[in-house]
């Protein structure tokens, strides 16, 4: 697998996070979730190579591009980064249930995290229900991103392709 491929793909989904898609406000926190997902599961995949430096300044990018307060997304994708690499360190790997599992226990913290950090930034308490919809969605939405990051992976991005999209081996 090409060194940049977990890269470009968290960086379409950061792209996607400035995309104005019509969701009411109370899920403006799903789409940065699923990025800060796709790095955790990157990251936990055995063989997959994207670094935390890259997690951070992808994490940066969702900052600037969905108009949150810098670092608040970068420092979540970070936090995802490292969950993602001692979920590899305990055997999880590609498996859809444990990482699954490890995912739906790390959400609430970083829930809690997210919006401690947002009331800091505003100075005041924040209504914490967006963010727990977005954590509830990502939790939700966990096994179609694993399945679309596994899809581009194995690079079959032909519909009935055989061939990967390194060539014929």
């Amino acid at each position: 697998m090409s060194t940049l491929l977990p890269a470009l793909s968290v960086l379409f989904a950061v792209i996607a996070t400035a995309v104005p898609w019509g969701l009411p406000p109370d899920a403006t926190f799903i789409l940065p979730l699923v990025v800060v997902m796709m790095v955790f599961c990157w990251r936990a995949f055995p063989g997959a190579t994207l670094s935390p430096l890259v997690a951070m300044l992808l994490g940066l990018l969702t900052d600037i591009m969905s108009g949150g307060p810098l670092g608040f997304w970068a420092l979540l994708a970070l936090v995802g980064s490292s969950a993602g690499s001692y979920a590899r360190s305990f055997g999880a790997g590609r498996e859809m249930g444990r990482l699954w599992l490890i995912w739906t226990v790390l959400t609430p913290g970083l829930a809690v995290v997210g919006w401690l950090l947002a009331s800091a930034f505003f100075l005041r308490w924040v209504d914490w229900w967006p963010i727990a919809v977005g954590a509830v969605a990502s939790v939700a939405l966990f096994p179609v991103v694993l399945r679309g990051l596994l899809w581009i992976e194995r690079g079959n991005f032909g519909l009935r392709a055989r061939a990967t999209y390194r060539g014929r081996a």
